[in-house]
């Protein structure tokens, strides 16, 4: 990535979007509660400043009783099937992981996060590659 080569931020976005739907799409019918985007437009520079990346985390939340872990257990097999590489994280965040997609290279998250006060929820993250900035510096 470099100087005006670089993808709208909407487009990296929407990228990312993509990614992260085709996780909360594994899960069962009934299962989803809602979905809750509360960073739409989070970005952070990268390309030494010269553009930004999408980083967005979609709290799903999930009906009573769903069984995230074993749920998680399986997705990620099924994705590492499918071509998705792992990330090494935190050993410590056992009841997380990270995959990056086989097309893309795009980097998703998934965490357990059954004990949220506001319900039982899946953190779902993506991180885009390099896009222009959407705010025009001055």
């Amino acid at each position: 990535c470099g100087g005006s080569t670089l993808p709208s931020f909407d487009e990296v976005r929407d990228e990312t979007h993509v990614e992260m739907q085709k996780i909360v799409d594994r899960l069962p019918e009934g299962a989803v509660v809602r979905v809750d985007d509360p960073r739409p437009a989070s970005r952070f520079w990268c390309d030494g400043g010269a553009g930004v990346f999408y980083t967005g985390q979609w709290e799903v939340y999930v009906a009573d009783g769903f069984g995230i872990q074993p749920w998680m257990d399986e997705v990620k097999a099924d994705l590492l099937a499918d071509g998705y590489v792992e990330e090494d994280i935190d050993p410590a965040l056992v009841k997380s992981f990270s995959l990056r997609a086989p097309e893309s290279g795009l980097l998703i998250g998934l965490i357990n996060d059954a004990k949220a006060t506001e319900g039982a929820r899946v953190l779902v993250s993506g991180f885009s590659r390099c896009a222009q900035d959407p705010y025009p510096r001055k």
